[in-house]
Formats: structure tokens, C-alpha cells, sequence
């Protein structure tokens, strides 16, 4: 069974996927047939779109040697009729469904079948009506394929489902990048579903895009507008950006699954009931809670609740679950990322594309320099606690070690819990003198960078005693020695970032992140 695709590429392939043919004339061919159906296209028309320069005599007899090659390299007949000439029954066609599936109103079935463009990157030198025919078409299917789109969103948005809903205007905003629509439309979803997080960076990102790609043209107020709804929308709540306690012990929440388990918490799936949406639902683990001030511990969290930037995983709630509940114990909720987290795609590729990252570890040092300038130090930056979401990081768990220590104080030493992975500790922060600054960070995110370029962080060990000590006293092996292709500007910006006095490091997160920016 032969497959024409012209949705997102044009080739012709084998009941294995296997491309059958790849000289370009003969697919632009079979793409003109593909476009007229049943009812086929004549000869005089194949000739005029695909040798338009050309000599009339000379044009029909490479039209012949096209038909005539065809015929012989395709293991099964592709061209049916004599004139016109149609597409075999037999061959199946991307196009032919699509279209099928908009007449039968099955826009979920046209927007699965839409892999990407008409034609998409495909060009026929010399064939200028070829050309100007395709434009057409792309533009055509193009509009088909948005029209279905949103019909899919206005049924979700009916239906109460919003995270379809969202999916839906990211593949609209996807398609058309520079739509104002399409970006309003998302960015009013991610806001009524409570992403406030994500109607932010969607909005930002829209707004870099027409700056970038439409200079001159006026600027987008949707940043503006989000940040204005969502001070409103906090403005409803106690006045911290964290609901009233209350809420969480009379059902708020659905707890549904376990997720994971961390150094601190225990990850839910949890449904919110208010808002209708799924979140991470993070309780302590016992022995933290236990010596942690309940009072002390919401007091301080509030703080973090401040914290509002397109690479910081927004804290929604936090509270107290009572004895009674199936869960009792201190708890915190966060959205619920679908995507996975730095330490999963490492675990599964060991090294990372450099390009890939230096984008990661600048999406980490934009949010550190957030939120530094808000006096916030995160001081548990490592693989686990980045989440990776339509091609950019999120950093979890924002200063939640600095608010166990303040909420925990001595009760929290004498018990012996360790807070902090010691493989991406600051030399200061291994021997605890005083509250680390925003450098320890930068050391922390330092790690996490070298781990994706060399496949491993700087210092490994048998214990956790034994990794402390070589962060106090061992050199930190070039990435070079282990990945010669990592450029040497690179490689020494990540050395800096790990030196071991605080005062040689870069200063800023946002030193580093331009440092990594002109290594790029």
C-alpha cells in the first residue's frame, strides 16, 4: 500500500514508511493530482503548472519521460486515467482525509491528520505557477485547519474542559505565531483555567515574537493585562496570594495518585475542586513536618506566593491537613506540569544538545534573577526540582528549604534532617555558615549545567559526607576533558560559575545568563 503525505511534507511512501521516490518533479506531480481529486487535472495544465518556461512540444515529452519514470520506479501503479490524469484509487492520501474529515464535520479527525503545512519546505526550481499554485493551497488548508481548531476549543470551553481547550489555542498560537488572536485567545484559556504562570510567559513570549519578527509595529498590551487580572484576582484572596486554610481541610482537594516522592515531600495528583483543575499537591514527609512550626510554616510560604515569573512554578495554596484526613500533615499545591523533569531527560540521554543546554540553564538564571531581586534564594537547585514544558524550564520548590529551616529552627537541626542534595550544594552552604546569597545559587545552577554537558555532576561519591567534602576541597574536572566538542568560552563560564569562593563567582544570575547568552 503506497501513502502520498503532503501535510506537513510531500513524499510517497511504502506500507513501511519507506520513501518510494524522491526526485522532486515527480512529487510535485503527484501533489497536483492529490489537489484536484476525482476529477483529476489535464495534461495542458500538469504542463503549464510544471514547466511554465518551457517550449510546448518539449514540455509534453518530459511530461511523458515523468509519467513514463513513474510507471517504472513505483512498485505499485500511482497514476490512473490518460487524460486527465488522477491519482490511483489505490494510494492513499493525507489530503484526501483531511479533507473528508472537515465535509463530515470530524474537525478532531482533520486536526489529527494535519501534520504541519501544505508542502511544507518543499519548493520546484524553475516552476514559478508551481509555486504560486502551492502558496495557495498552504494558505487554503491552513485557514481549514485553524477554522477546526477553534471549533475544537469553543466545544472544550462549553464543556468545561480546559486543558483541552489550552492544547487547542497552542496549536492555533503554534500555527499562526504573530496571530493576535490565536495569543489572546490562549493567554484568556491559561487564565481561566488559573494558570496564571502561563498566561504570563505566553503572553511575554508573544509579545518578544512581534517585537522581534514586526518592528515598529505597536507593542502587545497583553502583558500588562495579565498582570493586572492577576493582582485583581489575588486582590479576592486573604491578602498573601494564598487562599484561607480553611479550605484545604473541608475538601478542596482530591487527592488521586501519587506522583513521586522527594527529599522533602511527597508528591500528589490532586484535583482542585474550585477551579476544576488538576495540581501537585506536595505534603511534607513526617519527620519534617513534625519539627516544623504549622503557624511559622504558612507565615513564611506566604511570601513565596509573591513570586510571579514565567520560569517559577507558581505556589497556589498551602495549609494544613487535619488528623483525621487520609493525608494529614503540612501541605503545599503547585500546578501539575505534564511534561517531565530535568533529571528524566538526563536519565534518558545522559548528555544534552548544547544548544538545549544552555536554553534550559537560561530559562533557570532568568527565574533566579527574579527572583533574587525579590530577596528570595531557592538554595535546592538540582535536576529534580526543574520541570521541562513546551521547550522550557520551570524551577519547582522556590525557597521552600529557607522556609523550613526559618519554620523548623533548631527542632529541625536536632532532628537530623538534611535538606539539600550535597551534589549541588555551594561549598558555603555544605558547611552552613550563615543563609547563603544568590551566588550559592549560581554554584547550584552551575552543576545542573556541567550534569547536561558532561553527563555527570562535577563530584559524585559513595556518601553524601564524601560528595560534601570534595565540593570543600576537590578542582572540578574540565568539561572538555570529558566532551571535547563543548566550546571553551563555554567551558570556562561554567568553571567560574563553580568556583569555590562566592566572591569569584559571576555576581549576578544575570551576569551568568548573558554570559551563557554570547557562548550560544
Amino acid at each position: 500500500m503506497l501513502r502520498l503525505e503532503t501535510l506537513g511534507r510531500l513524499a510517497l511512501t511504502d506500507s513501511s514508511g519507506h520513501a518510494v521516490i524522491d526526485q522532486r518533479r515527480r512529487l510535485a506531480l503527484l501533489a497536483l493530482l492529490a489537489s484536484a481529486g476525482e476529477r483529476g487535472m489535464s495534461r495542458d495544465k500538469l504542463v503549464a503548472v510544471l514547466w511554465p518556461e518551457s517550449a510546448s512540444d518539449s514540455a509534453r515529452h518530459a511530461l511523458e519521460q515523468l509519467l513514463y519514470s513513474l510507471r517504472r520506479q513505483t512498485p505499485e501503479p500511482v497514476i490512473a486515467g490518460t487524460d486527465p490524469l488522477r491519482l490511483d484509487p489505490a494510494v492513499e492520501v493525507d489530503l484526501t482525509d483531511f479533507t473528508r474529515c472537515l465535509a463530515a464535520g470530524d474537525h478532531a479527525g482533520a486536526v489529527a491528520v494535519y501534520r504541519g503545512p501544505f508542502l511544507d519546505g518543499f519548493f520546484l526550481t524553475g516552476a514559478t505557477e508551481f509555486e504560486r499554485w502551492s502558496d495557495g493551497q498552504r494558505a487554503r488548508l491552513a485557514a481549514e485547519h485553524a477554522r477546526a481548531l477553534r471549533a475544537l476549543a469553543a466545544q472544550a470551553e462549553a464543556g468545561g474542559r480546559h486543558t483541552a481547550e489550552i492544547d487547542y489555542w497552542r496549536l492555533l498560537a503554534a500555527a499562526d505565531p504573530l496571530g493576535e488572536r490565536a495569543a489572546n485567545e490562549l493567554v484568556r484559556a491559561l487564565m481561566t483555567a488559573g494558570d496564571w504562570v502561563g498566561a504570563a510567559r505566553a503572553a511575554r513570549e508573544y509579545a518578544t515574537r512581534v517585537r522581534d519578527e514586526l518592528p515598529g509595529a505597536p507593542g502587545s498590551d497583553l502583558v500588562a493585562l495579565v498582570d493586572r487580572l492577576h493582582r485583581e484576582h489575588r486582590a479576592q484572596t486573604t491578602g498573601t496570594g494564598i487562599p484561607p486554610e480553611s479550605t484545604a481541610s473541608t475538601g478542596r482537594y482530591d487527592i488521586e495518585r501519587e506522583l513521586g516522592r522527594g527529599s522533602t515531600a511527597v508528591v500528589y495528583l490532586a484535583r482542585d475542586r474550585r477551579f476544576d483543575r488538576p495540581v501537585a499537591l506536595k505534603l511534607l514527609r513526617p519527620e519534617l513536618a513534625t519539627a516544623t512550626d504549622a503557624r511559622r510554616f504558612r507565615r513564611e510560604i506566604g511570601v513565596l506566593a509573591q513570586l510571579y515569573h514565567p520560569h517559577i512554578l507558581q505556589l497556589y495554596d498551602s495549609g494544613v491537613m487535619p488528623p483525621e484526613a487520609d493525608h494529614p500533615g503540612l501541605f503545599y499545591v503547585m500546578p501539575y506540569v505534564r511534561g517531565e523533569t530535568l533529571r528524566q531527560r538526563l536519565r534518558r540521554e545522559v548528555q544534552l544538545d548544547i544548544g538545549q543546554a544552555l536554553t534550559i540553564a537560561g530559562d533557570i538564571a532568568e527565574a533566579l534573577e527574579y527572583a533574587h531581586g525579590q530577596g528570595v534564594v531557592h538554595r535546592d537547585i538540582r535536576p529534580e526540582n526543574i520541570l521541562l514544558e513546551s521547550g522550557h524550564a520551570l524551577v519547582s520548590d522556590f525557597g521552600i528549604v529557607s522556609v523550613l529551616e526559618t519554620a523548623g529552627g533548631e527542632q529541625l537541626s536536632v532532628s537530623g534532617v538534611a535538606l539539600g542534595h550535597p551534589g549541588y550544594s555551594s561549598p558555603e552552604q555544605a558547611m552552613g555558615e550563615g543563609p547563603p546569597d544568590g551566588r550559592s545559587d549560581i554554584y547550584s545552577l552551575g552543576c545542573v549545567l556541567y550534569e547536561m554537558l558532561a553527563g555527570e555532576p562535577p563530584f559524585t561519591g559513595a556518601t553524601a559526607t564524601a560528595v560534601l567534602a570534595r565540593q570543600l576541597s576537590d578542582e572540578v574536572r574540565p568539561i572538555r576533558t570529558v566532551r571535547a566538542e563543548v566550546p571553551g568560552e563555554l567551558e570556562q563560564a561554567v568553571m567560574r560559575a563553580l568556583a569555590k569562593r562566592p566572591e569569584e563567582r559571576f555576581s549576578t544570575a544575570g551576569e551568568f545568563r548573558e554570559a551563557l547568552r554570547r557562548r550560544n
